[in-house]
């Protein structure tokens, strides 16, 4: 998963400015955190599967407008 963040982080169209390895006592495992930053606001840490979840919302999000417009 690291090595895949870190590709996406290479894109220049990408979000993601940096890339980390984290590991969290609560859930008692390690977890890839990517800082991404979409305009102008402050950039933020959050986990990379929530990153891949918003992409996925977003092209769910742009097939279902366009299957709209195209009915």
């Amino acid at each position: 998963m690291y090595e895949q963040a870190m590709l996406e982080m290479n894109n220049p169209l990408s979000s993601v400015k940096m890339v980390r390895e984290s590991y969290s006592r609560y859930l008692q495992k390690n977890f890839t955190e990517v800082q991404v930053q979409f305009r102008d606001e402050e950039p933020a840490w959050i986990p990379y599967d929530t990153l891949l979840a918003i992409k996925e919302n977003e092209v769910e999000f742009q097939r279902r407008i366009k299957n709209e417009t195209n009915s």
